[in-house]
């Protein structure tokens, strides 16, 4: 059976009562919330175009040297040259989505016969499925087998069970972002294990974890970063936390407020784009979000973000392109135009970031 210009539903939807031509109401997204992608997808957030290459590369200074030494006058100098810098090294993922219509119904909806506007709710869901695929993968398990999908922060920010900088290589990796951790310690996360929900045990660990990932340089230098950013911190975790959280944070003194660990010496704030309301949950002036993703994870995690190390990287040409419209050459009355995003996850310091979990 063909199939007719009056038979596509959109069409059907629109034509059956009466329209506010101009407008509908979205109801599409099965998200609370996009966590990450506001800010990750923004030049004012962590968003980084470049230009070419199929990857990208950053230098890591691993090593100082160690510590300097006290003379006398005639002490000879022993000076020597060590090696300073490692490069990471990750490749891009392509995205493509596309957006369609057919002649037939440009030709039935426009001028008096005009029902909606088919298109605009057509590419803002092309869009809406961009953010939520790109939240989604954020999320996920990486494979060390799948180079078609970006890493995201389980790759980056790795659980063990050992207190202290333990978060090694996620499941199935020799490396992480082309780094050895046996030749660079550094770069590992820092790590914890929690039984309860309690202030003697997670909120206890969250301020150990807290302090140990505050690096503080005693300079800065042009061109060079690495330090703890205290207002791009992001506390996340899934919901059955974060409400034995809330019945804590009600629970205190309300002179206390809804900071789970008020007292802090730095001045910590909300993330760049992430504003909290007066009911929100926080610890150390930072929010807790529930992160729907995290969910199925049962081992109940708590991860402490610094989103000041993680970039989305793309690249320049390939940044949410949007081609013309161009007819299908097969269904000659199709109009398609596609959309590619090249796209890779990169922490650029993962000893800034922790997770807790059971």
């Amino acid at each position: 059976m063909s199939v007719q210009t009056k038979d596509i539903l959109d069409m059907l939807e629109a034509t059956r009562v009466h329209t506010n031509k101009m407008s509908f109401v979205d109801i599409s997204t099965d998200l609370q919330e996009f966590i990450v992608q506001p800010y990750m997808l923004t030049q004012k957030g962590g968003m980084k175009v470049i230009g070419g290459g199929v990857g990208i590369s950053q230098a890591l200074m691993v090593e100082n040297g160690g510590y300097s030494e006290w003379v006398d006058e005639f002490s000879e100098s022993t000076g020597s040259i060590i090696d300073h810098l490692k490069t990471m090294k990750v490749d891009f993922c392509l995205l493509h989505d596309s957006v369609s219509y057919t002649k037939g119904e440009l030709l039935d909806n426009k001028g008096e016969d005009r029902i909606q506007n088919v298109i605009l709710p057509r590419t803002r869901s092309m869009w809406l499925r961009v953010a939520q695929t790109m939240e989604r993968d954020f999320f996920g398990t990486p494979s060390a087998t799948d180079d078609l999908t970006p890493w995201g922060l389980k790759y980056w920010i790795v659980k063990n069970a050992t207190t202290g900088f333990n978060g090694g290589y996620p499941s199935g990796f020799t490396t992480i972002g082309n780094i050895n951790l046996t030749q660079v310690p550094n770069f590992k996360n820092h790590t914890m294990q929690y039984t309860a929900v309690s202030k003697a045990d997670l909120i206890t660990a969250m301020r150990k974890s807290h302090r140990a990932t505050n690096w503080k340089s005693p300079r800065t230098d042009s061109g060079v970063t690495g330090d703890a950013m205290p207002n791009r911190r992001l506390i996340l975790t899934c919901e059955d936390v974060l409400e034995a959280m809330e019945n804590i944070g009600e629970a205190q003194n309300e002179n206390l407020g809804r900071d789970l660990s008020p007292f802090t010496a730095g001045q910590n704030g909300p993330m760049g784009l992430m504003r909290t309301g007066n009911g929100d949950l926080l610890f150390k002036k930072n929010p807790i979000i529930h992160a729907r993703y995290l969910d199925s994870d049962t081992s109940d995690p708590v991860y402490g973000l610094d989103m000041s190390t993680f970039y989305a990287m793309t690249k320049k040409g390939d940044n949410m392109n949007l081609g013309e419209y161009e007819k299908h050459p097969t269904q000659h009355r199709v109009y398609t135009a596609d959309l590619f995003h090249r796209h890779q996850t990169l922490c650029v310091n993962r000893r800034n970031n922790w997770v807790i979990s059971k």
